[in-house]
């Protein structure tokens, strides 16, 4: 089976490439992949192995404490009621 080029209109086998058309094809460099990092990226200004995290995070977000998330009275309540009534239902 043949198929015309898009290019250049010449008939060519299914498969193979147009022999016109791969000559004037400029060769590309291989692509990266992505787990490789680029030549500009080397170097850049990280943090030493001396690196205080208190005191980034002191200065990114500020001395005041965080807030401490708990659990408030009225969950318990609902947790006990609920367990509460599946053991009614359970025994009847």
């Amino acid at each position: 089976m043949k198929y015309l080029c898009p290019t250049c209109d010449r008939e060519v086998a299914v498969g193979s490439h147009c022999p016109r058309c791969i000559k004037k094809k400029p060769r590309r460099k291989a692509a990266r992949k992505s787990w490789e990092q680029e030549p500009s990226a080397d170097g850049l200004d990280l943090p030493d192995e001396d690196f205080d995290y208190d005191d980034f995070v002191a200065r990114e977000f500020g001395h005041a404490p965080h807030r401490k998330i708990g659990i408030t009275w009225y969950w318990y309540a609902v947790a006990l009621l609920l367990l509460a009534l599946m053991l009614i239902g359970l025994f009847i």
